[in-house]
């Protein structure tokens, strides 16, 4: 495994023409090393592999820029058709991915082969001429090119506009007003999940429109991913009335 601040990477493919990508994660993705796994995903994007897999069963850990990166990509997979799915997540990894309320987002199964039968191909096992392509790897075939050198520590992977904090921020920048409304709805209820909140902005003020993604990014902006965080302003906003 890993050390911290550390991650490892490789790619297979799998399908009768190798069309389902399969992203194995080890060690840590937190703002270090998410630029690494967000270049493999961007290089499989640019090379129109729009069905993508990531295993995260040697992840111990997953920053909110590691989280950014499904986020901010997903949209863009599922407009070409494909999809991106997560499997194997330890108890802790699937907790955080629980109480940011992902599941509603973002698909995630136990096993490998679970994730990988999801897709409904004809076959889902590996073709006997898939190449697995690894950070360390000192020859790689010319088509894995792109692929390794999106692994290679330090890699840019992509612009640095592309980065998942940038992207999650764009996305989700409403006006000051917004954030007003979602804290006030968090203050009377903090229990209500993402889903109910954008219901919930449209009954106060139908003319504002508030999607998934831009609540996810006004309560990442004010440290409220957690329920927990979301009850403790409810608290302080009561002991303020």
């Amino acid at each position: 495994m890993p050390a911290m601040d550390e991650i490892k990477l490789s790619l297979s493919q799998a399908g009768p023409a190798g069309e389902l990508s399969i992203i194995r994660v080890d060690g840590v993705v937190d703002t270090i090393t998410a630029s690494q796994l967000e270049g493999v995903i961007e290089t499989l994007i640019t090379q129109d592999r729009y069905k993508i897999v990531v295993d995260l069963g040697g992840v111990e850990y997953i920053s909110s820029a590691g989280w950014g990166i499904f986020i901010s990509r997903i949209q863009e997979i599922r407009d070409h058709q494909g999809d991106l799915k997560l499997v194997n997540m330890i108890p802790n990894v699937y907790e955080i991915y629980e109480l940011l309320e992902f599941e509603n987002v973002i698909p995630a199964f136990e096993s490998l082969e679970q994730g990988k039968r999801a897709f409904n191909l004809p076959s889902a096992g590996t073709g006997s001429g898939d190449r697995v392509w690894r950070a360390d790897d000192k020859v790689v075939p010319e088509q894995g090119m792109a692929i390794q050198a999106a692994m290679a520590p330090g890699s840019k992977g992509s612009p640095s506009e592309r980065s998942p904090l940038a992207s999650v921020r764009r996305s989700s920048a409403p006006a000051a007003s917004s954030d007003t409304i979602i804290l006030q709805l968090i203050a009377d209820d903090p229990f209500s999940s993402i889903a109910e909140l954008s219901q919930q902005t449209r009954q106060v003020v139908p003319q504002l429109s508030l999607g998934w993604w831009q609540i996810f990014g006004i309560l990442r902006r004010h440290k409220l991913l957690s329920r927990r965080a979301r009850f403790r302003h409810a608290r302080r906003q009561a002991r303020q009335r």
